[in-house]
């Protein structure tokens, strides 16, 4: 059975700290010594360490976006390929560009209307309309 180690509101900066140099919540867990299992307990029981984890998870990705800009602006080469995948794979849809429709989106509705010309024939009346 897990039983969760105590919370020590001093690690709050240095969890923000290794955030803001990108690492995950898995690689923060490590450096600080706990497991992921101990941020769950803890985000549970303590409000204000679930603001600093959301707060870390916001600076690691920020970090993580930062590195194409600042390639970019650097005239530095970047594999975008891997960029990209590591994007998707660490915060799904939400590291991508918001030029991407989002998955909720439906498409429009299409509406045809169609004219057919007479062609100089009689039209039959359609079946059970009372007509021939």
């Amino acid at each position: 059975m897990f039983t969760a180690r105590s919370y020590n509101p001093a690690i709050d900066e240095r969890l923000l700290a290794l955030a803001s140099e990108g690492l995950s919540r898995a690689e923060i867990a490590v450096e600080l010594g706990v497991s992921l299992a101990d941020f769950d307990a803890w985000s549970a029981r303590e409000p204000g360490f679930a603001a600093v984890l959301a707060d870390a998870d916001t600076r690691s990705q920020a970090w993580w976006q930062r590195q194409a800009a600042e390639a970019m602006a650097g005239g530095k080469s970047i594999r975008v390929s891997l960029w990209a995948k590591v994007m998707a794979q660490r915060y799904g849809r939400a590291g991508h560009s918001p030029r991407q429709k989002p998955a909720a989106a439906k498409p429009p509705a299409i509406t045809a209307r169609y004219e057919i010309p007479d062609n100089g024939k009689e039209r039959r009346g359609r079946r059970g309309s009372g007509n021939p």
